[in-house]
């Protein structure tokens, strides 16, 4: 289907746009034969069926125009050369001429006239059908003998007894008029395009939007909007801005035409930062566009430009899965951090340094609601005083030498909205203390060199290896800071507390060292695992991972011996007493179990009545094992 749709009155007509269209190559344009309201009705249908633009002529055209249709509609312009050529056949049919057509066509002829020097009895149409009839009547009560015009007019001439011509359009015309629909066609296109872009950029921009008139009534409003006032589209418009936003001052910007950018107004139940930018034509007032963002929606943008702009990598990386341990020491701990996550209260985590007190920090923040937002992690006790009071709270341009240019943002803006993580609190300055006490009670943040206060929403995790409590006795620690740290309390517990989870814990770090230097994994002897089990682990998990490492470089063998491992340990001196408590303990353990063994080989002899066969079968092992072992125990001697 084409674009472009010719309602064509007569079919002399309909074969010459066939024709000019042909000759031209240019793009199809689809012909319809239909005349005044039968033209009507098929502009209608072109309109339902996705037509963009109509051609037609005469009194068809005009009333197509006249009946409403929104698709532009092209009329076929008599030229010169046509009312030139009718106008010399009706003069050899009469000498008085007289016209009856639209108000463009009537001032065509008033123009002919004055090149000919010869006037025409004229009719303006001002109405459809009806007023044809009045025109040519009253044509004919003017003594005029012949009328000229389109094909309806002559018609009704004849029926009156009147000589008629019809003005017919030539060549040139028809080729003017497909010209203007063509260009008329790629206006209406490029004008459907920005209004479907600006269409796009209402329905999908974050902001709400509403357009007013000059009387204040509205004539765009967007998704948003109607999302935020509770109004639809379809509801709103065309009503007064003053039913819609009870609260507005758009009234004022019609008056004075002055632009109010930053209005703090509440829509409904939200509250918004509102633009009143004014509509102005050659300097006067034609409305108004107000556009507004929910204060929550910018408070939430503004915290990811924070994050954008400072984002170093602030990622909480393990979970509880992470945490290794069946002892029940440790399920307790993972059990109460599952339950503290849950909440936004400060936690203290408490333990020996390396026991894995970051390790719990991650997971914390990995299960709370924050888990989306930035976990960011400082060690007070890695810098001095003044480092430290830069790095927790920022700084901006000037505010020392050295400062850099632009400022820095402290870790309690990263943070905003997710976990800061302070590791070593305990080695806070207390000066640095009592900043951070105002930090966390009023949520605020000043950075250093600025007299402006940034709000911060951050759940504290502080970690200490010190007894903070006993701190605060000799004034080395904040009271105040202390109860404000210790909400919600969790013991990491130290690895020689763990029992069998030090054996666990250091084949997961022996696989991990032996994949990434492409070793074998080897096995502990049991011998080994004593020493691992009795050795006191000052260090904790850091100083078993460290001991893991140095005995994948240390050995190559299969199985890890005791000597490997006190190795790995590196212990000398008293130290080594260990490895021979361990070796005593082994022995005499190995005395219990075949001790136990033998025992268990006389019961069962004892209830077989010394059938040996029976007894294997028991015991579940082979009759050869059973006579080896009876004959080094010396059983035979038992009386059975």
């Amino acid at each position: 289907m084409a674009e472009i749709l010719f309602i064509s009155p007569l079919q002399e007509l309909a074969s010459l746009v066939k024709e000019v269209t042909n000759q031209e190559g240019a793009p199809e344009i689809d012909i319809k034969v239909a005349r005044m309201e039968d033209g009507v009705r098929a502009a209608l249908e072109a309109e339902q069926r996705g037509y963009h633009v109509l051609v037609s002529r005469g009194v068809t055209a005009w009333m197509i125009r006249e009946a409403g249709v929104t698709l532009p509609v092209i009329d076929v312009r008599i030229g010169g050369l046509d009312i030139l050529e009718a106008y010399l056949q009706a003069k050899s049919l009469g000498s008085l001429i007289g016209i009856v057509d639209v108000n463009e066509m009537i001032q065509e002829i008033a123009s002919f006239e004055e090149l000919i020097g010869e006037s025409f009895v004229k009719y303006t149409l001002k109405d459809q059908k009806e007023d044809i009839l009045k025109g040519v009547a009253a044509l004919k009560a003017a003594k005029v003998q012949v009328v000229i015009g389109k094909i309806a007019m002559a018609n009704e001439a004849k029926k009156l007894g009147m000589q008629a011509v019809v003005i017919r359009s030539g060549r040139e015309a028809v080729q003017r008029a497909l010209a203007e629909a063509r260009r008329v066609l790629e206006v209406r296109k490029l004008e459907k395009r920005r209004v479907e872009q600006l269409r796009a950029i209402l329905d999908f921009t974050y902001d709400g939007v509403i357009a007013l008139d000059e009387e204040g009534r509205i004539s765009v409003f967007n998704p948003v909007a109607a999302k935020l006032t509770g109004w639809t589209a379809e509801k709103a418009i065309g009503r007064s801005i003053d039913d819609v936003l009870l609260k507005c001052s758009c009234r004022n910007i019609l008056k004075n035409g002055k632009a109010e950018v930053g209005d703090i107004m509440e829509i409904g139940r939200s509250k918004v930062v509102a633009n009143h930018i004014p509509i102005k034509v050659d300097q006067k007032v034609e409305g108004v566009v107000t556009t507004f963002q929910s204060i929550d929606r910018l408070q939430s943008l503004e915290h990811k430009v924070r994050r954008t702009l400072a984002d170093r990598g602030h990622v909480a990386k393990h979970s509880f899965n992470d945490i290794l341990g069946h002892s029940q020491a440790v399920k307790d701990a993972i059990k109460w951090a599952r339950e503290y996550a849950q909440v936004d209260s400060t936690v203290l985590l408490r333990g020996r340094t390396g026991s894995g007190k970051e390790l719990f920090a991650q997971a914390i923040h990995n299960a709370s609601p924050r888990r989306r937002e930035s976990f960011v992690a400082i060690n007070c006790a890695a810098l001095p005083e003044n480092l430290l009071e830069s790095e927790l709270f920022g700084y901006v341009e000037g505010a020392f030498t050295g400062a850099r240019k632009g400022g820095k943002a402290g870790v309690f803006e990263i943070a905003h909205g997710g976990t800061l993580f302070l590791d070593e609190v305990g080695e806070m300055a207390t000066s640095l203390q009592a900043r951070l006490l105002r930090v966390l009670e009023e949520g605020e943040v000043m950075r250093l060199g600025d007299n402006r206060v940034l709000p911060v929403n951050v759940r504290l995790v502080a970690a200490t290896h010190r007894d903070l409590k006993e701190m605060v006795e000799i004034a080395g620690f904040r009271e105040d800071l202390f109860y404000r740290l210790n909400v919600l309390s969790l013991v990491v517990p130290e690895l020689a507390e763990r029992g069998d989870d030090i054996l666990l814990i250091a084949r997961h770090f022996l696989g991990e060292f032996c994949r990434r230097m492409n070793r074998s994994i080897g096995s502990f002897s049991r011998g080994a695992e004593l020493i691992l089990l009795e050795y006191p682990w000052p260090g904790n998990i850091r100083e078993l991972r460290n001991a893991m490492e140095r005995l994948v470089m240390l050995t190559g063998e299969k199985e890890i011996s005791e000597e490997d491992v006190v190795r790995a340990l590196m212990l000398d001196g008293k130290d080594r007493k260990l490895a021979i408590n361990v070796r005593e303990k082994e022995v005499k353990l190995r005395g219990e179990v075949e001790f136990a063994e033998i025992r268990l080989i006389q019961k069962v002899l004892k209830e077989c009545g010394g059938n040996k066969t029976e007894t294997a079968r028991r015991l579940g092992i082979s009759r050869t094992t059973l006579w080896r072992k009876i004959q080094d125990a010396g059983l035979e001697v038992f009386q059975l």
